[in-house]
């Protein structure tokens, strides 16, 4: 008599095998979530980061240009200054700088004040105030001084960002000297040592661009040397202070009014801002061979760490680039961009971006007769 046998409990083996495939796929499925989840948690943090410095920066500027003075004591200059950051003895790298007085606040005049007072007890000799007259009738102004100068001239990869400075001084100040001195910044376009504080590091990109009282910015702002367009230099006085040989945006503005008793001053001014934090950096990619100064194309090492958006802004070494079509590690560019010009570009060169910021400001002297 045949006994039947009797199954044992358990898996086969092709249940196994599934069964683990099924556990692979939704471990892998799990990781992928988490992945993207942490890679859209870094970059907000990124952005929130930078939005947060730019702030900083933006809030400070736009307060000085809201209280620039348009008294006969007033003053503005905003002008391009180069440097050579690589040490090559090319000058590649620009930066603008913006000097202007304005109307301080109570606490802003009794904190410099104090400085000064400090000062003459510690025997600083008397300086002369170049290029401003000053009303002593009139209410306590200030000096304020923005520049930027290469945050460094030894790190390959840091010396294509900028080091944010900002200084202010009373204008009746005999102990210190004018930041409208044409020496105060001497030579090496570096501020003297303790009349500047450092705001922010990391920067890629200051653009300004200032709408005169002919200038037309509904559509957009467009920088040119028509009588609607903006321009990126300014001269309250027409004392022909920004330099136009060391760059051709210091170009005199052909239709400024003639200005007699008191300064001429922008009536909107444009602000951009794009930061890269060290931090931001160690995340950048590199070129995978070298760049020639006609070429308009370039491979990068790591795709995944380029600008999200077309129309982008690239910095690799002095040189701007505005991003045309991307696929994939692949980038087409326009060369030269933001007044920058075409140069030759080693392999493993880094690719800098930034998020960007922009502010527009309107100068409070002009606000009755706003129309643009």
């Amino acid at each position: 008599m045949r006994t039947r046998a009797h199954r044992t409990g358990g898996f086969t083996l092709i249940e196994l095998l599934l069964a683990t495939g099924l556990l692979a796929l939704l471990v892998l499925l799990v990781f992928q979530i988490f992945d993207r989840t942490l890679s859209l948690w870094r970059t907000g943090e990124t952005r929130r980061g930078v939005m947060e410095q730019a702030a900083v920066v933006s809030e400070l500027l736009t307060r000085d240009l809201r209280g620039l003075e348009p008294g006969t004591s007033g003053d503005f200059v905003a002008e391009w200054v180069r440097f050579d950051a690589d040490g090559d003895g090319v000058v590649e790298t620009s930066w603008p700088r913006l000097r202007m007085v304005r109307a301080a606040s109570a606490a802003e005049v009794a904190r410099l004040r104090s400085a000064m007072a400090a000062r003459e007890r510690d025997g600083a000799p008397a300086a002369p105030v170049e290029g401003i007259v000053i009303e002593r009738s009139a209410p306590e102004l200030i000096e304020v001084v923005w520049g930027v100068v290469p945050a460094s001239l030894t790190d390959r990869d840091a010396r294509s960002e900028g080091r944010v400075h900002r200084g202010e001084r009373l204008v009746s100040d005999v102990t210190s000297k004018s930041f409208f001195a044409p020496d105060f910044y001497g030579v090496a376009n570096k501020p003297p040592a303790g009349t500047t504080d450092d705001v922010c590091g990391g920067l890629l990109w200051l653009g300004v661009q200032m709408a005169g009282q002919t200038s037309v910015v509904h559509d957009g702002w467009s920088l040119g040397t028509d009588a609607e367009d903006a321009v990126a230099a300014w001269d309250a006085w027409n004392r022909a202070r920004p330099d136009r040989d060391i760059h051709p945006w210091n170009a005199p503005w052909d239709y400024a009014p003639k200005v007699k008793d008191r300064p001429l001053l922008p009536r909107r001014v444009r602000i951009e801002l794009e930061i890269e934090r060290p931090q931001d950096r160690l995340r950048r990619t590199r070129l995978l061979r070298p760049l020639a100064t006609e070429e308009t194309s370039f491979t990068v090492d790591d795709a995944r760490h380029l600008p999200d958006t077309d129309n982008a802004h690239v910095l690799i070494d002095g040189e701007w680039m505005e991003v045309v079509t991307r696929s994939g590690p692949e980038l087409t560019v326009r060369r030269a961009a933001r007044g920058t010009q075409a140069l030759t570009h080693a392999q493993g060169s880094m690719v800098h971006w930034g998020q960007p910021t922009v502010r527009e400001v309107v100068v409070s002297g002009y606000r009755e007769d706003w129309n643009l």
